[in-house]
């Protein structure tokens, strides 16, 4: 049937990117989360024509509160209407439609960890008044809270030659992070390294950082090590502050640049997680301090997992993952 729209009718256009970081779970709308915007004003008995480009690798079904929409997709008077969109990833869409409602309409993302990450939108339609909303900026700052909550994740080798782990705390922006590597002798001693960094950048690839490092160990005569660059690293004791960035290059493999506040340079690249088969993954680490690791993972369950590594400074291990 006809779906033509009152031609008299004023245009508001609007253009949205869908952007994410696939490996973050980060998902946004022109590189911003919801909690990062302001409500999209629309005036009542304006005819809104929004673009979409999906620049991301995965499929997102576009849902719309209130109102079907128009699909133009060459069909003129008879284009189709929706409520739900799904555009592939590298696809570009135009839908309109007549906001002829009042109210504040929600336009997300259908899958859920999408929606509940950033990729949605507020079209505030006229000046609604509800009775049973009294302060609507509290519920828009309140929705906007859901979209950029704190997650916590966190793992931990019980290994033969120690315990190696990590935790971290996220939200779309912020990262958090320390790892660590606790050995059972005075030889193998322990280590922490804690980075509080920001992630930047349209696809979020670069996160500026500062970083605190703190180890000790017992290297008997050998107390100083020499890196890549020639400088002197005492590792038997050790608390150094840094500044630095982590960079994600392709194959997902991570570059990271620091330099302590002795003046002493690192630089490193790594890579965890890269699938070998169904269940079992891999992951290296290496840097100028001339230390590196190799490790291979078997995954039991989601929580649970048997990882064998063979460490620089620790040696060979194995033993039982777990990570929440």
């Amino acid at each position: 049937h006809n779906t033509e729209l009152p031609k008299d009718a004023p245009v508001k256009k609007l253009n949205f990117t869908l952007t994410g970081n696939m490996n973050r779970y980060v998902w946004s709308m022109d590189n911003k989360v919801l909690s990062e915007v302001d409500k999209i004003p629309v005036k009542k008995g304006e005819v809104l024509r929004i673009t979409i480009y999906n620049n991301s690798m995965m499929r997102h079904p576009m849902h719309l509160h209130g109102f079907d929409f128009r699909v133009i997709n060459g069909k003129g008077e008879k284009s189709p209407l929706k409520n739900v969109l799904d555009i592939m990833p590298m696809e570009t869409d135009t839908i309109e439609f007549l906001a002829n409602q009042e109210g504040d309409w929600f336009f997300h993302c259908h899958i859920l960890y999408h929606m509940m990450a950033g990729m949605d939108r507020v079209f505030a339609v006229g000046d609604y008044k509800n009775p049973l909303l009294p302060d609507k900026e509290k519920a828009y700052k309140m929705l906007q809270h859901e979209s950029n909550m704190p997650h916590f994740m966190a793992q931990n080798d019980f290994a033969t030659n120690g315990n190696d782990g990590e935790a971290m705390l996220q939200n779309a922006r912020w990262s958090l992070g320390t790892e660590w590597r606790l050995g059972y002798s005075d030889m193998h001693g322990y280590e922490v390294e804690t980075h509080l960094g920001r992630y930047i950048g349209k696809m979020q690839w670069l996160m500026p950082f500062i970083g605190f490092d703190y180890r000790y160990r017992k290297m008997g005569m050998d107390e100083q090590e020499t890196n890549l660059f020639g400088q002197k690293n005492r590792k038997d004791t050790r608390r150094a502050v840094s500044l630095g960035f982590m960079y994600t290059l392709p194959m997902l493999v991570n570059f990271q640049a620091e330099v302590y506040h002795d003046g002493i340079v690192r630089l490193s690249l790594m890579r965890e997680d890269i699938p070998i088969s169904k269940r079992l993954r891999a992951g290296f680490m290496v840097n100028t301090d001339k230390e590196f690791m190799g490790d291979l993972k078997y995954i039991i369950t989601k929580n649970i997992g048997i990882r064998t590594h063979y460490d620089s400074d620790m040696g060979f291990g194995v033993g039982l993952s777990l990570n929440y």
